[in-house]
Protein backbone atom coordinates (compact mmCIF):
# COMPACT_ATOMS: atom_id res chain seq x y z
CA UNK A 1 0.00 0.00 0.00
CA UNK A 2 1.71 3.46 -1.24
CA UNK A 3 1.43 5.70 1.00
CA UNK A 4 1.28 9.96 0.92
CA UNK A 5 2.91 12.77 2.63
CA UNK A 6 0.59 15.47 3.83
CA UNK A 7 2.50 17.15 6.71
CA UNK A 8 0.92 20.54 6.93
CA UNK A 9 -2.28 20.82 8.46
CA UNK A 10 -3.75 22.90 11.51
CA UNK A 11 -4.62 22.57 14.93
CA UNK A 12 -8.38 22.90 13.48
CA UNK A 13 -8.42 19.65 11.07
CA UNK A 14 -10.66 16.47 11.66
CA UNK A 15 -10.38 13.37 10.54
CA UNK A 16 -12.13 10.22 10.33
CA UNK A 17 -12.22 7.31 13.00
CA UNK A 18 -13.91 4.21 13.37
CA UNK A 19 -14.24 3.17 16.75
CA UNK A 20 -13.96 -0.45 17.78
CA UNK A 21 -13.99 -0.43 21.59
CA UNK A 22 -16.22 1.59 23.20
CA UNK A 23 -14.78 3.50 26.42
CA UNK A 24 -16.10 1.18 29.54
CA UNK A 25 -16.08 -1.90 27.85
CA UNK A 26 -13.54 -5.05 28.86
CA UNK A 27 -13.54 -7.05 25.36
CA UNK A 28 -11.84 -6.47 21.78
CA UNK A 29 -13.43 -5.69 18.55
CA UNK A 30 -12.15 -5.83 15.52
CA UNK A 31 -14.02 -5.32 11.92
CA UNK A 32 -13.33 -8.77 9.35
CA UNK A 33 -12.90 -7.31 6.03
CA UNK A 34 -13.74 -10.53 4.58
CA UNK A 35 -16.69 -11.24 5.97
CA UNK A 36 -17.48 -7.78 6.57
CA UNK A 37 -18.68 -8.65 10.15
CA UNK A 38 -17.23 -7.99 13.85
CA UNK A 39 -15.08 -10.63 15.88
CA UNK A 40 -15.72 -9.98 19.76
CA UNK A 41 -13.30 -11.75 21.96
CA UNK A 42 -11.80 -11.38 25.47
CA UNK A 43 -8.87 -8.36 25.14
CA UNK A 44 -5.80 -10.26 26.68
CA UNK A 45 -4.51 -7.30 28.57
CA UNK A 46 -7.78 -5.66 30.01
CA UNK A 47 -7.68 -6.49 33.68
CA UNK A 48 -9.85 -3.03 33.65
CA UNK A 49 -12.36 -1.46 31.09
CA UNK A 50 -11.04 0.55 28.06
CA UNK A 51 -10.12 3.74 29.56
CA UNK A 52 -11.48 5.69 26.55
CA UNK A 53 -12.95 5.16 22.85
CA UNK A 54 -10.67 2.89 20.84
CA UNK A 55 -10.49 2.30 16.43
CA UNK A 56 -8.75 3.86 13.63
CA UNK A 57 -7.75 6.49 11.41
CA UNK A 58 -9.41 5.47 7.95
CA UNK A 59 -7.13 5.76 5.15
CA UNK A 60 -4.11 5.19 7.18
CA UNK A 61 -1.63 2.66 7.30
CA UNK A 62 0.70 1.41 10.04
CA UNK A 63 3.82 -0.67 9.05
CA UNK A 64 4.56 -2.15 12.64
CA UNK A 65 1.18 -3.94 13.20
CA UNK A 66 0.03 -4.03 9.16
CA UNK A 67 -3.27 -2.34 10.29
CA UNK A 68 -4.27 1.20 10.65
CA UNK A 69 -3.22 4.00 12.83
CA UNK A 70 -4.69 3.35 16.11
CA UNK A 71 -6.04 6.62 17.70
CA UNK A 72 -7.35 6.69 21.24
CA UNK A 73 -10.34 9.17 20.85
CA UNK A 74 -11.94 10.80 24.13
CA UNK A 75 -15.21 11.71 24.19
CA UNK A 76 -18.11 12.60 26.83
CA UNK A 77 -19.84 9.17 26.00
CA UNK A 78 -18.19 5.44 25.17
CA UNK A 79 -19.15 5.67 21.17
CA UNK A 80 -20.67 2.14 20.16
CA UNK A 81 -18.43 0.08 17.80
CA UNK A 82 -18.60 0.29 14.00
CA UNK A 83 -19.18 3.96 14.84
CA UNK A 84 -17.45 6.68 12.34
CA UNK A 85 -16.78 9.98 14.21
CA UNK A 86 -14.44 13.06 13.13
CA UNK A 87 -11.92 13.22 15.84
CA UNK A 88 -8.79 15.62 16.32
CA UNK A 89 -5.38 14.64 16.86
CA UNK A 90 -4.09 16.30 20.13
CA UNK A 91 -1.02 14.08 20.79
CA UNK A 92 0.89 10.82 20.77
CA UNK A 93 1.16 7.96 23.19
CA UNK A 94 4.85 6.20 22.15
CA UNK A 95 5.14 2.76 22.60
CA UNK A 96 8.82 0.83 22.54
CA UNK A 97 7.07 -1.56 19.99
CA UNK A 98 6.72 1.15 17.42
CA UNK A 99 2.88 0.64 17.61
CA UNK A 100 1.89 4.17 18.35
CA UNK A 101 -1.75 5.42 19.49
CA UNK A 102 -3.06 8.81 18.05
CA UNK A 103 -4.43 10.72 21.22
CA UNK A 104 -7.53 12.65 19.97
CA UNK A 105 -10.46 14.17 20.95
CA UNK A 106 -14.11 14.51 19.30
CA UNK A 107 -15.11 17.32 17.32
CA UNK A 108 -17.72 17.98 18.16
CA UNK A 109 -17.84 16.75 21.44
CA UNK A 110 -19.47 19.08 24.07
CA UNK A 111 -16.69 18.53 26.55
CA UNK A 112 -13.84 17.81 24.33
CA UNK A 113 -14.44 19.85 21.18
CA UNK A 114 -12.87 22.68 21.88
CA UNK A 115 -9.60 20.95 22.59
CA UNK A 116 -6.73 21.86 20.42
CA UNK A 117 -3.59 20.68 22.04
CA UNK A 118 -2.21 18.13 24.16
CA UNK A 119 -2.00 20.27 27.41
CA UNK A 120 -5.56 21.20 27.18
CA UNK A 121 -6.61 17.41 28.00
CA UNK A 122 -7.52 16.88 31.40
CA UNK A 123 -4.37 16.06 33.54
CA UNK A 124 -6.81 12.68 35.03
CA UNK A 125 -7.48 11.31 31.34
CA UNK A 126 -3.96 11.40 30.49
CA UNK A 127 -3.16 9.73 33.68
CA UNK A 128 -5.74 6.72 32.80
CA UNK A 129 -4.68 6.12 29.68
CA UNK A 130 -0.58 5.67 30.52
CA UNK A 131 -1.78 3.91 33.70
CA UNK A 132 -4.00 1.73 31.09
CA UNK A 133 -1.41 0.88 28.79
CA UNK A 134 1.44 0.96 32.08
CA UNK A 135 -0.50 -2.54 33.15
CA UNK A 136 0.90 -4.77 30.49
CA UNK A 137 3.78 -2.70 28.89
CA UNK A 138 7.37 -2.39 29.29
CA UNK A 139 9.22 0.18 28.95
CA UNK A 140 6.18 2.69 29.49
CA UNK A 141 4.73 4.24 26.72
CA UNK A 142 5.76 8.10 26.86
CA UNK A 143 3.14 11.06 25.17
CA UNK A 144 4.05 13.50 22.91
CA UNK A 145 2.82 16.92 21.64
CA UNK A 146 0.19 17.24 18.93
CA UNK A 147 2.92 18.02 16.45
CA UNK A 148 4.15 14.44 16.78
CA UNK A 149 0.94 12.91 16.37
CA UNK A 150 0.75 14.83 12.49
CA UNK A 151 4.02 13.71 11.88
CA UNK A 152 3.18 10.34 12.18
CA UNK A 153 -0.15 10.97 10.38
CA UNK A 154 1.31 12.34 7.64
CA UNK A 155 3.99 9.39 7.44
CA UNK A 156 0.84 7.09 7.86
CA UNK A 157 -1.65 8.59 5.23
CA UNK A 158 -2.16 6.31 2.11
CA UNK A 159 -3.27 7.14 -1.20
Amino acid sequence: MGCERRPSHRSTDCLVAVIEDPAGSVVRHVYDRTTGTWRTFPHPHARRPWPANYGYLVGTYNPSDDDELDVIVLASAPLPTGTRVTVRPVGLLRRASGDDKIVAVRCDDPRYGSVQRLAEVPTDDLARILDWFADWEQPLPQLADEQAAWATIAAARCS
